[in-house]
């Protein structure tokens, strides 16, 4: 049964306020009131789950060190989870029309990257491949590397390759390999974009927040968060930061209620950087998730995120194919969730 709720809405991640369509420019709005149709939510497509651990991904590739999963696949996003040995390489190739966004998790990857000086990715690092750019990447130093990649939808039905490499085999039976001729340039990086950013160099060290991917169908957002206050150096600036775990005397979670946030279409899903992250997700309940695990809220979805390592900052890497409005939950009043 659909549902109309009164709903409050502000932006995720910058605490951006939504300006009502009549209101003059300036005018704060996230005091207003605003009624949306909810329909249901909590509703998971395979591979789409509310919780991939790392530690059941491994389990399932046992004994094996080149492994791919699939992880996200919906109407925005098509997002792998990767292993590789060192010497494990992907060849020269480009998306002419999308971008493409690698999470290390663990390892190093050394990309080359046209128009770029190479880089070497490690933990907690976000590379951006803007589209219409050469890339190539492979497996340094001396462990297995594990990462994740992004990619919007279709992105593989226009990998190119370059004629001056080995023709690559074809993705299907009924495919065959042509050679093409076409201008190109690599795509040039606008702020906030940049080739790559690390979590722990920049997000927790020197207290940089806000949005680091802004690309078609694919935005990224690191969320910092502290149980600990007395960790907090990096002041109070952010919605995230002094988020927490329920306090002792809250009721049980009951996932079939109205509560938290929600995003009327598009989905939202996070990598566990670092830390502990706790979410609860409609229908499906309560779940609790540490470094390398991914996090999924279904389109329509009642939602609520939350840092839980007692001590240190816990990260998510907020993800989604648009600049995201969270839009809250007032049944019980409050509207002041994370």
């Amino acid at each position: 049964m659909n549902m109309t709720l009164k709903i409050a809405a502000a932006g995720l991640a910058t605490a951006a306020c939504v300006t009502p369509l009549f209101a003059q420019r300036g005018a704060a709005a996230q005091s207003e009131l605003w009624w949306v149709e909810k329909t249901p939510g909590g509703v998971y497509k395979p591979p789409n789950r509310p919780l991939w651990k790392l530690a059941d991904l491994k389990k399932m590739h046992a004994g094996q060190s080149n492994w791919q999963q699939q992880i996200v696949l919906d109407a925005d996003q098509d997002a792998t989870y990767n292993s590789g040995a060192p010497g494990f390489k992907i060849s020269t190739r480009m998306h002419p029309f999308t971008p493409t966004v690698f999470v290390v998790i663990a390892g190093e990857l050394h990309f080359n990257v046209e128009g770029q000086q190479p880089v070497t990715a490690t933990r907690g690092a976000i590379v951006n491949i803007m589209r219409t750019t050469f890339f190539s990447y492979d497996v340094t130093g001396d462990h297995n590397a594990l990462w994740i990649e992004i990619n919007p939808v279709n992105y593989k039905t226009v990998n190119v390759y370059p004629a001056a490499g080995p023709a690559p085999a074809p993705g299907s039976k009924d495919g065959k390999i042509v050679k093409v001729l076409f201008n190109h340039s690599p795509g040039a990086y606008t702020k906030p974009n940049q080739l790559m950013f690390n979590t722990f160099d920049d997000v927790i060290a020197k207290c940089v927040t806000g949005f680091r991917v802004v690309d078609d169908h694919v935005h990224v957002a690191p969320l910092l968060g502290y149980v600990n206050l007395a960790d907090n150096k990096c002041g109070t600036g952010s919605l995230n930061i002094g988020s927490g775990p329920d306090k002792p005397d809250a009721p049980a979670f009951n996932p079939h209620t109205d509560f938290g946030h929600l995003h009327a279409g598009p989905v939202e899903w996070w990598i566990v950087q670092v830390g502990a992250i706790m979410g609860k997700f409609e229908s499906m309940g309560e779940y609790h998730a540490v470094e390398g695990d991914v996090l999924y809220a279904a389109s329509m979805g009642w939602h609520q995120m939350a840092a839980e390592a007692p001590s240190g900052p816990s990260v998510r890497l907020a993800i989604s194919g648009y600049q995201l409005i969270n839009m809250y939950n007032t049944a019980d009043g409050s509207a002041g969730d994370r």
